[in-house]
């Protein structure tokens, strides 16, 4: 499949651009040890879409019916509350090859938890996956440190970030989310929707509406030359590329959540 290079991939082929990338991936094979997976390295034309806070039984299937109509795959972060609510909503996905994939329990910030809360967390939420749950976690908010990411791992997880991020976690309109998408976007690279929003600082955030145009807009503009596969078949197309993802909130954004 030939693919045209992405405005991204265009620019890192200057040479300030190329430099930076190389100091990247020394500070990269720094991270492996310890490190968490935002992107694979690979020469494949292939994009892993992601979805966390669901699944929620009227925006996922809408989400799930927009890949299909495209032949596209994605990697759903689930909420184990909510997966063992709405059981038939995980058992779709599934079933259409997408990946199941942990988000803890009820959304709790890992950095704000103790050990055994954390463990209890991946626990619980791999036990609402069921079956088709896989080894793969991301932490609610991005929030990790080294004691969180260590407990994830020793659980048996890879922990997967993003390197794209379309911030729909607020009430931009669609065009906004796809010129954020668009800005980083190249090969191998994980990008960061949600289908819900399990906690938000305004409830008129919750419309899925403006991400589902964003996403129809990337859909129909990309899948002629690009594969949209999830985060495990990505990993099998290149190089992971670890970083040191450590991240905290103001404490005053979790006072504002509902």
């Amino acid at each position: 499949m030939n693919a045209s290079l992405l405005p991204y991939e265009l620019q890192l082929r200057k040479p300030a651009e190329r430099a930076k990338e190389l100091v990247k991936r020394i500070l990269s094979a720094t991270a492996r040890p310890l490190g968490t997976i935002v992107r694979v390295a690979t020469d494949q034309p292939a994009i892993a879409l992601t979805f966390d806070d669901g699944p929620d039984p009227e925006e996922t299937p809408r989400v799930l019916d927009m890949l299909a109509a495209y032949g596209a795959h994605a990697t759903f972060f689930m909420v184990g509350r909510r997966a063992e609510a709405h059981p038939e909503v995980v058992a779709r996905a599934a079933s259409t090859d997408h990946a199941i994939a942990n988000h803890s329990w009820d959304h709790a910030s890992f950095i704000r938890l103790d050990r055994p809360a954390r463990q209890a967390q991946l626990r619980r939420a791999a036990a609402a996956l069921g079956p088709h749950g896989v080894p793969l976690f991301r932490p609610p908010f991005g929030e990790q440190n080294l004691a969180s990411l260590r407990d994830a791992r020793r659980a048996g997880f890879q922990v997967v970030a993003w390197d794209v991020v379309s911030e729909d976690w607020r009430d931009y309109p669609a065009d906004h989310l796809v010129e954020r998408t668009m800005r980083r976007l190249r090969r191998g690279s994980i990008v960061v929707f949600h289908d819900s929003l399990y906690v938000t600082e305004n409830p008129s955030y919750r419309d899925r509406a403006p991400m589902r145009e964003a996403l129809g807009t990337l859909l129909a503009r990309l899948s002629p030359s690009y594969r949209f596969v999830t985060v495990p078949e990505l990993l099998a197309l290149g190089r992971p590329v670890h970083w040191h993802h450590y991240h905290r909130l103001p404490a005053s954004f979790h006072r504002r959540l509902s």
